[in-house]
């Protein structure tokens, strides 16, 4: 096998990943379904006033979607906890490239667009049921706040499929649960170095306002100072964007190195 990318055996990989785990992907699809399904109905049950807002059914779409999103991204290389099934795996004849790739098409991309669209079908049911009764009413969000949403929505989900993606080749067993005590630990370690540094290098009248400012109080008024705008404009989108290509070249050496 070539050691350079090939579209054309990535393809075949991601057929082969379908056929081989078919079973596993129909039944998440009908269990996610069904979860939905229960959880949208006794919503519509409970809400006895006859006003139903779609703003509720948003709350409970991020809630499933962040959950079984993670749990799906933690299960991506669960074959390399497995040792007859993770020499199989690794014997593929793909790169690490092709095979990093076809975990993030299935655990992003599939998994996204089947759940979205599992959604707003049971969604639109819910709501026809809803209205066979004259005295009910729904209110809806605008389509102007949904457009506003969704980036900011994915910006944060394919980030953590990434880190989840990451944890499923570096934790053999227990994935999830591990990624999710490493992102406590690391979370909690960089909120008392950063209280350490604000601490220490800035004096009592400062304090960090955000990423790319800081304050400086003077009796009862603050001073806001930013950095040039040039930085800002490159340093910050950078800071929010880099996470998710980061994790991804991470789970890339993981995999190359275990196939070594």
């Amino acid at each position: 096998m070539q050691n350079s990318f090939s579209f054309s055996r990535l393809w075949l990989l991601i057929k082969k990943q379908w056929f081989d785990n078919a079973k596993l992907y129909t039944l998440s699809l009908l269990a996610m379904a069904g979860l939905l399904t229960i959880i949208l109905t006794f919503w519509a049950s409970v809400n006895g006033n006859g006003r139903f807002d779609e703003e509720d059914t948003y709350g409970i779409f991020i809630t499933l979607f962040f959950t079984s999103g993670l749990i799906f991204a933690s299960i991506t290389f669960s074959a390399l906890s497995d040792k007859a099934k993770g020499i199989y795996w690794l014997s593929i004849p793909a790169t690490p490239l092709e095979k990093l790739l076809c975990g993030f098409f299935y655990s992003f991309i599939v998994f996204t667009a089947v759940y979205v669209a599992i959604f707003f079908i049971i969604q639109k049911i819910i709501f026809f049921f809803i209205l066979l009764d004259p005295g009910n009413a729904v209110r809806y969000v605008s389509t102007k706040n949904l457009k506003e949403a969704i980036p900011i929505i994915l910006y944060f989900f394919i980030a953590l499929q990434a880190l989840f993606m990451l944890g499923s080749v570096y934790f053999e067993r227990f994935a999830f649960i591990k990624t999710l005590l490493a992102i406590f630990t690391i979370g909690l370690i960089f909120v008392f170095f950063a209280q350490f540094l604000s601490n220490t290098v800035f004096p009592a009248h400062m304090g960090v306002n955000d990423f790319s400012s800081f304050k400086v109080y003077d009796g009862n008024e603050a001073k806001v100072y930013k950095l040039p705008s040039w930085i800002r404009q490159v340093a910050v989108p950078a800071m929010k964007y880099i996470w998710c290509p980061v994790l991804l070249t991470a789970a890339y050496f993981r995999i190359k190195e275990k196939e070594i």
